[in-house]
């Protein structure tokens, strides 16, 4: 489960048909349909909105939710919720239809959910790193006490709004002003002077018919590293992409409050393109690490200044030249080898999540194939 939006405790206690409880198995019924994922102990309190169904296990079936998880996000899993969908514009996965998912019950229950816990468990150490991470740059940065709550008025002068080249009311919250203003107090260097944005696109239009690449949506960069992915053709993509490679830094302009930055680590073998919402940063050697300028973009100081230079109502984004400009401090490289070891770490422990995963569900799809063929009576 990736980073979530927060609501009051005030909707949340409006909302009691959506809040979760621990164990809840939840699936993804519009966009990608039959994404699965338990709810652990530690997100609570907590609430799904409309994009997501509650699955509430009942005691006395015997199945455990994790198993239940991993069934329904393996690729006979997967067949069925697709399957179930309807729509045109936009397929939906209606409550009903989830209902009448069938769950086989295999042999091998036992083992999948004990596996894919352990994945849970590598995918949880992973997150705490990036936490742990986070919190020694903000140490070296000891900038805990700039206040980043918003404000319903305030008032700025024309000039500030020529000087800006903006009209945008939001642009000039407050609270983005002191958070830029305390970092550029610090002695420091811009995001441009230390990472600068590459503009290489990858036109599938100009690609050979056979050339196979990796493409990323914004959604990728959820997880703080993008790592290798099923191969796709050039003649399946439609538009324009943006070209990055391994070490390099992706934020998506789009939606910042995701906190969709990662550093890429794919391999050379097959091209990395993604979506052109990404803004591709590439650290200069000797200067800020890829690790440690992801921890940076996603601390809470960055991310503020972000929220508040979005423009635009369907889908708001951010100006390049405004992520450019934030003032990096000295202070961060001071503990750039403590940071880049935690992510490293959080790297690691991410892929052996991944890894247990793909082995549970392996597990279930090997024995509901091989049942089907009647190798498995």
């Amino acid at each position: 489960m990736g980073d979530a939006l927060q609501i009051s405790a005030l909707q949340h206690a409006a909302n009691p048909r959506t809040s979760l409880r621990e164990n809840d198995v939840l699936i993804t019924t519009v966009g990608t349909i039959g994404n699965t994922a338990v709810v652990p102990r530690d997100i609570l309190p907590a609430n799904a909105d409309r994009h997501l169904g509650i699955v509430r296990i009942n005691p006395d079936s015997g199945i455990d939710p994790y198993y239940l998880a991993t069934i329904l996000n393996c690729e006979y899993g997967r067949f069925q919720s697709l399957r179930e969908a309807t729509g045109n514009v936009q397929l939906n996965l209606f409550i009903e239809k989830i209902k009448e998912l069938r769950i086989p019950i295999l042999a091998c229950a036992d083992e999948v959910a004990q596996q894919t816990r352990a994945a849970y468990k590598k995918r949880h150490e992973s997150a705490k790193s990036i936490d742990a991470a986070e919190t020694k740059l903000m140490e070296a940065l000891g900038l805990d006490h700039i206040d980043l709550s918003s404000q319903k008025c305030y008032a700025r002068r024309f000039s500030e709004l020529q000087a800006g080249n903006r009209f945008g009311a939001e642009y000039y919250m407050p609270c983005k002003k002191r958070a830029l203003d305390a970092l550029a107090k610090l002695p420091h260097l811009t995001i441009a002077d230390h990472a600068p944005s590459i503009r290489e696109m990858w036109d599938p239009a100009k690609a050979c018919k056979d050339q196979m690449v990796q493409n990323f949506d914004v959604t990728s960069a959820i997880e703080p590293f993008i790592d290798d992915a099923e191969p796709q053709s050039a003649v399946e993509i439609g538009s324009l992409k943006k070209r990055f490679r391994a070490g390099d830094v992706v934020i998506s302009r789009l939606r910042s409050y995701l906190k969709e930055i990662a550093v890429v680590r794919t391999s050379d073998t097959l091209p990395a393109v993604g979506s052109s919402e990404f803004i591709v940063l590439r650290p200069k050697s000797g200067g800020i690490s890829a690790e440690t300028l992801m921890v940076f973009l996603r601390c809470p100081l960055v991310q503020t200044v972000l929220k508040w230079s979005q423009d635009g109502s369907n889908h708001p984004r951010f100006a390049e030249e405004d992520l450019l400009a934030i003032p990096i401090p000295d202070a961060v490289l001071s503990v750039q080898k403590k940071i880049d070891a935690l992510v490293k770490e959080a790297i690691e422990a991410r892929r052996e999540s991944a890894r247990l995963l793909d082995e549970a569900k392996k597990t279930v799809e090997d024995m509901i194939a091989g049942a089907s063929s009647g190798k498995g009576r």
